[in-house]
């Protein structure tokens, strides 16, 4: 009797043991499933945004865009560019924004009456944007830290800058001018019809 009961008992025993796995094997049947059509929905959200991109993108020169001196009435303005095109393929409103919030920062930490200056270049298959606060004595200028900004709203402009960058196939990033003074590059591929010149 006692030896039924306690061979009843393990049965019993073993049967919720087989049942927590078979649950246990369910869920993650279903979180599996789960999360195989969720990256299914994220791989097309991928495919439709660069689908888009691709409607929205057209050939671009960067000159004429950074040629524009901003309205920014508390700094000066050196561009330089050169004298062929810089051609990217590159959604123009974006690329706007992005060069807006770059002076826009600019405008913000220099010191007033300071010469931002503006210069872009062709450089190994890449279109090449610098800019550099010409009167700046600190050998980390506040140009220079906007991605290590501490008020918001820079994070928040040099957060949606490095998005737009990197959407565009490039980035932006605090880097030093040929003769030595830290400020902003934005590096963008070069179209292809000129990529290899």
């Amino acid at each position: 009797m006692y030896s039924g009961n306690l061979g009843l008992g393990i049965a019993a025993v073993i049967g919720l043991g087989l049942a927590g796995v078979v649950v246990m094997m369910g869920a993650l049947l279903i979180a599996n499933m789960r999360a195989v059509a969720q990256a299914r929905g994220m791989a097309e959200q991928a495919r439709d945004d660069a689908r888009q991109k691709m409607r929205a993108s057209s050939v671009q020169d960067l000159r004429p865009l950074l040629g524009v001196t901003p309205d920014a009435a508390s700094i000066r303005f050196d561009v330089q560019l050169p004298p062929d095109a810089v051609p990217v393929f590159a959604i123009e409103a974006e690329l706007r924004d992005l060069l807006a919030k770059v002076v826009a920062h600019a405008a913000r930490v220099m010191s007033a009456g300071a010469t931002l200056q503006v210069s872009a270049r062709v450089e190994r298959g890449h279109a090449v944007v610098h800019w550099r606060d010409l009167d700046a004595e600190d050998v980390r200028p506040p140009l220079a830290r906007f991605f290590d900004a501490l008020d918001a709203a820079s994070q928040a402009s040099a957060r949606v800058c490095e998005r737009i960058a990197s959407r565009h196939g490039g980035r932006i990033y605090s880097a030093p001018h040929a003769d030595g003074a830290l400020g902003l590059t934005l590096r963008l591929p070069l179209h292809e019809s000129t990529a290899g010149s």
